[in-house]
């Protein structure tokens, strides 16, 4: 009985009115704002995105309000780099309409640069000029730095360079990096240190006087049987020597003289500067 009083009770009517006034105004901008919170009837063609360059996507999507994402990149030699091939959801055309809201987001293919290793060639063993030097780089895809240094051959290539590292002939570079390609300046006559070539094999001393711009003599070889073994023989006097002759500058292009011994010790020797060589390489 108490519970039929209540349903017809003037407390009961208030709340039950109130209540559905409230769900009618919930429900009536709930639809109203529907169309415009879901872009009801707001629809944009999927632009066609194959063949254009992933750098001019910008600007042109941000004028149809659309987002693009990177979903995979491929290698491929018949596409330039960055370059769409294929995207989701497919290009509107009169075939196959279709229609996005508008910040989705299209998802893209592109092509992916392919890196291609050259391998340098040898400027050294033979007098190559730095603009011979340069031609060939170049035809390889490298991109060359020039730099001069002190030496008695004017324009010889005296080393090659990636990064900081010496380059030798063989070695694999990815192309379009940059080799600084340093040169001889053809200074004869000027004044440089002289090193103590005393403890360093003949190849390693050869090549150090050919690097700074002198030229070295073998007046004697001690033991040494072969063209290999003369290699591996180590300096043990010189002439001048800066430490005997107290002279420490040397013209360059001028000529030291050395005597090698294959039989000496190598503790007994000045072996600051001894190196292995390889010569497999």
């Amino acid at each position: 009985m108490k519970f039929v009083r209540f349903i017809f009770s003037k407390f009961f009517w208030i709340n039950f009115i109130l209540a559905l006034l409230v769900l009618y105004v919930i429900f009536y901008f709930t639809m109203r704002n529907l169309d415009t919170y879901t872009n009801h009837s707001v629809k944009i063609q999927v632009p066609n995105l194959k063949g254009i360059q992933l750098s001019e996507l910008d600007d042109s999507l941000k004028l149809l309000e659309i987002e693009y994402k990177i979903r995979d990149s491929v290698f491929s030699d018949d596409y330039p780099t960055g370059m769409i091939i294929q995207q989701d959801p497919l290009p509107h055309s009169e075939d196959f309409p279709n229609y996005i809201k508008p910040n989705r987001t299209i998802y893209l293919t592109i092509v992916k640069k392919q890196e291609i290793y050259k391998i340098i060639p040898d400027l050294l063993s033979y007098v190559t000029s730095k603009n011979i030097g340069k031609s060939k780089l170049e035809k390889l895809g490298f991109k060359v730095e020039l730099e001069v240094k002190d030496h008695k051959d004017k324009d010889k290539v005296l080393e090659l360079r990636y990064e900081n590292e010496v380059l030798k002939s063989g070695k694999k570079l990815v192309k379009g990096s940059i080799i600084k390609l340093i040169f001889g300046s053809g200074d004869k006559g000027k004044p440089i240190e002289l090193p103590d070539f005393k403890g360093m094999n003949i190849y390693l001393a050869t090549q150090k006087a050919s690097e700074i711009g002198l030229d070295l003599e073998v007046q004697y070889y001690d033991s040494v049987l072969n063209l290999k073994d003369s290699n591996f023989a180590v300096v043990y006097s010189q002439y001048p020597d800066p430490l005997i002759n107290n002279k420490s500058l040397i013209s360059i292009g001028s000529v030291v003289t050395i005597n090698a011994n294959l039989t000496t010790p190598l503790d007994s020797i000045y072996a600051k500067d001894t190196v292995s060589l390889n010569f497999d390489n």
